[in-house]
Parts: C-alpha cells; sequence; structure tokens
C-alpha cells in the first residue's frame, strides 16, 4: 500500500497548526515541517504530532524553503499544506485510489479560500455564497476554489519553482509527467485573519513578486501574478497594466491578462483600447463569457447599445448568466427602448442579488429612464439599505420629494442624519425638505435625482 506524506513550511503558525495536523493525522504516515524562524510554540505542538522539524533559514524565497521541507520525505507521495489549511474529512476515503494510480505523478485538487468579504473576487470569477463550511469558517460569506497540485509523488525530479506563488506544476509538465485533477478539497482560511495581517502579507507578495520579475523577466506568469497583486489587492491600475501588456509581450496568447488590460481601460474610461485588448483574448477560453461581458461594458460605454446588448447576450450563452450580466442586459433593453422587459429582467437581477448595491443602482436609472418616480423611488430605498452612505440616501429622499411624499422623504434623511450626523448635505437636505413640507411645493433641485448614462 502506497504511503503518504505532509510537507509544510510554518512560522509561528501556534494559533491554527493543530487543526491543520488533526485533519491530516490518520492519513500521514511521516510529517515534516520546515521551521523558518519561528518564535512561538510551533515547534512543540509539530513534535506533538511526531514531526519532523527542521530549521530552514529564511531567504524570501518559497521554493527555497518548500523544498527543504520536502527533502526528507520518505514516503511515496507527499501531501502539501500551509499551517491555515486543513484537508477535509470527506476526502479521506478516496486517497488510497489515488495513491495506487501507477500511471500518475500528481493530482490538481480544490483549495477552498473562504473570504471576509460578500463580493469578493479571484480573477474574474465572484466568490459563491458560503453555506457549507466548516465550524471555522461558517461567518465567512463567500468563497473561491482553485487547484493546484498539492498531491504528488515522490520524485527527485519534482520540486518547487518560483521566489513566490510556487508550484510544482512547472516540473511536472517539464518532464512529461500525468497528472490529472481528482476530487479532494482543502479549506484555506488565511483571509479570514485580520486586515492588518492580511495587509502586511500582501505588501510582503508585493516585494517578493517584484523581486521574482526581476529575477524572471522571460517569466510571462510571473508579470501576470505581479498584475493580479497590484491591481486586485492595491488598485493600482497603471502599475498593474504595465504587468499585463508585459505578459503579453513574452505570451501574446495569454488570454487573462488581455482580460484585465481589458479591465484596466474600461476602469480608466478608455472603452476604445479595452475593445481591442479583448478582442485579443481567446473566444473559446473558460473565460469567454466574461470577455463578451466585458465587451458590452465597453460598447455601452461608447454609446453602441446595440452591440452592447449583443455582446450581453451572448455572454449569457457562453455561461455568464447570473444577476449581473442580467442587470446590465436589462439595462441596454430599456434604453433601446425595450422598457418592459428590461425592468423585469432588472428587477429580476436586483431579487436574486439583494447585496449586490450596482443592481438596485442600475434599476434606479431604469425607472427614471422610464419617468417612473415611484418605482425609482422603491428602488432607490433598497440600493440605500444595500450601501448606506449619504448621497444614497439622499437620491431615494429626493425621489420621494418629486413624488411630495414628504414625511417618507424627511425619514429617509433623519435616518440617514442618525448614521451621518456630520453631513451638511444631509442637514441642508433636511431642512430643505422641512421647508418644502410646510409649503407643499416640490423643488428638489438641490438635491436631486438624475437617471445617468453609464452602465
Amino acid at each position: 500500500m502506497a504511503t503518504l506524506g505532509l510537507s509544510m513550511i510554518a512560522k509561528n503558525e501556534a494559533h491554527t497548526l493543530r487543526a491543520c495536523l488533526n485533519s491530516v493525522r490518520d492519513v500521514v504516515s511521516q510529517i515534516v515541517i520546515a521551521d523558518t524562524g519561528c518564535t512561538d510554540n510551533t515547534v512543540a505542538i509539530a513534535r506533538e504530532f511526531g514531526a519532523t522539524v527542521i530549521s530552514v533559514p529564511w531567504e524570501n524565497h518559497f521554493a527555497k524553503a518548500r523544498n527543504a521541507a520536502l527533502a526528507p520525505i520518505k514516503t511515496d507521495w507527499v501531501l502539501v499544506l500551509d499551517a491555515d489549511e486543513e484537508l477535509d474529512p470527506a476526502s479521506k476515503a478516496g486517497l488510497p485510489a489515488l495513491l495506487a494510480a501507477p500511471e500518475m505523478a500528481g493530482y490538481m485538487i480544490t483549495i477552498r479560500d473562504y473570504m471576509p468579504e460578500k463580493n469578493s473576487y479571484y480573477l474574474e470569477k465572484a466568490g459563491k455564497e458560503n453555506s457549507n463550511s466548516p465550524e471555522r469558517a461558517k461567518a465567512a460569506p463567500s468563497y473561491h476554489d482553485q487547484r493546484n497540485i498539492r498531491l504528488f509523488r515522490r520524485n527527485p525530479e519534482v520540486y518547487f519553482y518560483g521566489r513566490v506563488h510556487e508550484l510544482v506544476e512547472y516540473r511536472i509538465c517539464l518532464l512529461g509527467l500525468k497528472y490529472k485533477p481528482a476530487d479532494v478539497l482543502i479549506h484555506h482560511f488565511g483571509h479570514l485573519r485580520g486586515n492588518e495581517i492580511r495587509g502586511a502579507k500582501a505588501l510582503f507578495y508585493r516585494e517578493l513578486g517584484r523581486q521574482k520579475v526581476k529575477e524572471e523577466a522571460d517569466n510571462p506568469f510571473a508579470w501576470f501574478e505581479l498584475g493580479l497583486l497590484e491591481y486586485q489587492t492595491f488598485q493600482n491600475k497603471d502599475e498593474a497594466l504595465a504587468c499585463f501588456l508585459e505578459t503579453v509581450k513574452l505570451h501574446p496568447a495569454f488570454t487573462r491578462a488581455w482580460i484585465f488590460a481589458g479591465m484596466i481601460y474600461l476602469d480608466s474610461g478608455r472603452p476604445f483600447q479595452a475593445l481591442i485588448a479583448l478582442e485579443q483574448a481567446e473566444k473559446r477560453d473558460e473565460a469567454a463569457g466574461f470577455r463578451e461581458r466585458l465587451k458590452g461594458d465597453a460598447y455601452f460605454n461608447l454609446g453602441q447599445i446595440t452591440q452592447a446588448r449583443t455582446a450581453y447576450q451572448t455572454a449569457m450563452k457562453l455561461g455568464d448568466d447570473g444577476p449581473l450580466v442580467q442587470s446590465r442586459l436589462g439595462f441596454a433593453e430599456v434604453r433601446l427602448g425595450e422598457t418592459r422587459a428590461g425592468l423585469a429582467r432588472l428587477q429580476q437581477a436586483a431579487e436574486a442579488a439583494p447585496h449586490q448595491a450596482e443592481l438596485h443602482d442600475r434599476l434606479v436609472k431604469a425607472f427614471l429612464l422610464d419617468n417612473d418616480l415611484a418605482g425609482a423611488a422603491n428602488a432607490a430605498e433598497k440600493f440605500a439599505e444595500c450601501l448606506a452612505h449619504p448621497r444614497t440616501f439622499l437620491r431615494a429622499a429626493s425621489i420621494r420629494a418629486q413624488l411630495q411624499q414628504w414625511d417618507r422623504s424627511q425619514t429617509l434623511l433623519s435616518r440617514a442624519l442618525q448614521m451621518f450626523p456630520l453631513s451638511g448635505e444631509l442637514q441642508n437636505a433636511f431642512a430643505e425638505i422641512t421647508q418644502q413640507k410646510t409649503q407643499g411645493v416640490a423643488q428638489p433641485a438641490a438635491f436631486g435625482a438624475q437617471a445617468g448614462a453609464g452602465i
């Protein structure tokens, strides 16, 4: 029977290591942990589980540390975990069959990253609602799944590569070894730590990423990884765009780099450049639906609403059929005069994802374009509930004022002032509404609502 060993690196993980090791103690026959500078009782906990602990000087290079933790492994197979991860109990039953396959060198297994935000993204994909998770992640509202080779046959020629975002995939592919996806799940809880810790980790990874592109200037994946970090974590659009353009310069068929370049062009108000970038992306890639959605946004912002509608419809056919694209398609339909169908689609999208503020905002604009103040008022209140801000309350109160629903408008502004007592805009609006209520005249221009043209 094939044997399985656990290989890890750790630094000051006493708060989470025991849960990690408990999750695998009945399936691994060897544990090797590389201590990269622990000052807490991580090492003592590791030794409680019979782990071999080796001291490895930290050189700002994850692959070096990972490979040091691989060296003492004597088992037939290796499982790689981090201390803030756990093997899912249901995955254990299938391990013997996976390890018994003589032709396999490794398996792509699912790492489920639990996130503290409702609206979280990994690459171009929105997070999934977390409804069935381990106790440690019950409070996490969303999660993302990604796949890496974390289970592989022990082979001196298979080792980690990369200063950061280190993988064994490069070596397995280079050697021509066989691997495939497997029904194994790892739960990752690292993103649920405090913002201060997450922020420090992001800065650390950014520095390592910058060192990596200096060392591997011809590696498109290194540039792409750094671009993602600059864009998604630090919102540094110029630096991110430079990284993505370097990626496609090195590897012109790198679809996701073209897509993220397109996203940045859209964010920066350059829809024509976005279309050019998006046209370079492979049409049959798994991100094709998202690509079409972005093309729809670019067309819409160029005023080409018919083309935008077609792009959104194509996105839905390609599988990007969630509330977000439904809402955008609905708004395009309203702009094209297909008001009944568009409003129905917009309302359905907002009901399906009531926590997504932009869906309510778009519905407000659609009702205003249709001169339906009552519908706009209801949608604006839901928008304010979803995204509490002085401006969202001001818009809802303004529409109620246009309907001469003075009490409702006053109530909204009073509630907003409880949340934002120092807002001069809210104070002035409340005074204006009080005066207009007395006079019975609708003059909401001071804080009026406008439909707006953008998607």
